[in-house]
This record gives C-alpha cells, sequence and structure tokens, in this order.
C-alpha cells in the first residue's frame, strides 16, 4: 500500500465493500464510516488524503449529520459516487459525470491527480473561534532579531490556533510563538499541522498550529478566552 489513505462514507455494507475494493485495485488504503458522525470521529483520530462520499447516504441524512459532512467536504478533495446494486456497478453524481462518464476512470484520476498531491489532514479536536493575538514566533525558540516575526492569529482554540504569515514551514516543524496579550509570556511550543500557502487558494495564507505544551496559567487565559 502506498501513504495516500481515503476515508469512505457509505451506510450500505455491499456500497462500502465494492469501493474499499476499488481503492484496494488502485493500491490506495481506506477507512469506512458509516454515518457522518462517524466520519467526523475518523477524521479526528486519522489523517485522511480525500474522501469517498455514497450519495445515497448523503442524501438520506439528518440535517444535522449534512451539516457535518457538508463541513469535513469543504476540507478535503471528495468524489461522489453511487453503487447500483442491480447491475453491480458503481456510479459517479450528476455533476462528476459532466467531466468523466467512467467511474472506474474518474476515480484513478481522482486518487492520483487529487489526493496523491493533498498532504494528509487530521481535524484538530477542539472548536476554535475567531480570537485575534499579535503573535511573535521564531523557527528556533532564540527570538533574537533575525529570527523572530510578526504575526496574527486568525482562530484559537485550547488545542491550537492558525497563525497568519505569508512564511512556509513544513508540516511537523516546531514553532515556538509569544502572544502579546497573554500576562504568561513564555515562549509556547506548536507544532505544524497543515498549511496554506500564500496564492495557492482564495484564502487567508498561514499555518495551522497544535499547541505541544502550555503553562498552566497560559493554559486558563487561552480557555477563558476560546
Amino acid at each position: 500500500m502506498t501513504d495516500t489513505r481515503i476515508l469512505i462514507v457509505a451506510k450500505d455494507a455491499e456500497a462500502s465493500k465494492a469501493y474499499s475494493d476499488a481503492l484496494t485495485e488502485l493500491d490506495v488504503a481506506c477507512d469506512t464510516a458509516p454515518t457522518f458522525h462517524d466520519m467526523s470521529r475518523f477524521v479526528r483520530d486519522n489523517g485522511y488524503n480525500g474522501l469517498l462520499i455514497d450519495i445515497l447516504t448523503l442524501v438520506r441524512s439528518s440535517k444535522e449529520e449534512k451539516v457535518i459532512a457538508y463541513e469535513c467536504m469543504n476540507l478535503y478533495p471528495v468524489l461522489r459516487v453511487k453503487w447500483e446494486s442491480k447491475h453491480k456497478k458503481m456510479k459517479l453524481s450528476p455533476l462528476e459525470e459532466t467531466f468523466s462518464p467512467d467511474a472506474e476512470s474518474a476515480l484513478k484520476s481522482f486518487i492520483d491527480n487529487r489526493c496523491r498531491h493533498f498532504a494528509a489532514r487530521q481535524l484538530r479536536r477542539h472548536q476554535r473561534k475567531p480570537i485575534h493575538l499579535n503573535a511573535l514566533f521564531s523557527p528556533d525558540g532564540t527570538f533574537d532579531a533575525a529570527s523572530t516575526s510578526k504575526a496574527f492569529t486568525v482562530n484559537l482554540s485550547a488545542g491550537g490556533f492558525f497563525l497568519h504569515t505569508t512564511q512556509s514551514f513544513e508540516v511537523g516543524q516546531t514553532l515556538w510563538v509569544r502572544f502579546l496579550e497573554l500576562a504568561d509570556q513564555a515562549p509556547i511550543a506548536a507544532t505544524v499541522r497543515w498549511s496554506v500557502e500564500w496564492g495557492r487558494a482564495r484564502c487567508i495564507a498561514g499555518l495551522g498550529l497544535q499547541f505541544k505544551k502550555l503553562s498552566e496559567e497560559q493554559a486558563r487565559e487561552i480557555e477563558s478566552m476560546s
């Protein structure tokens, strides 16, 4: 297997197995969630390069599940498919059929051209709120003039934050941050979980960071804000 992993969301067991078999033939690892509530749990426990969504599962889901579904679908490459039990055949959604009537070819293209180039993403466990803090960050923790940059948070939670910056850093890299609004100004170590490069998408450029460790005072202050 390659390191590409796809999450299948399909309630019907036959459809789920058919999708899983099709991905296995493409040398792709996969997990299966029968509901969108399960999907929400999976994407917080594991990193995925894309989502394969069964159309009937989506259509028949509750309003609450649809909200969960579309929140996740906005963050990953997505292919919507339908299993025709009578003909034992996978089909595409009407939208995707306008680009490729062949489901098998479309699935291979989806994996090769979109998922393999999308860094596996694991969603945060804490809900972030639009809280803007002034931040100084340093890649080596020295906070000397040469290595320190000014930035601000776009959102914040007890688990991490999104930092607006046009600088690029590797996923997994550690940065040290100081928030000017906190009483405890000790440097906070944070891990880069994902990034949005400047000019690559119609959204704010920056870094999704996860706190490594907070002091008790820092944790209390951030918890009170978020």
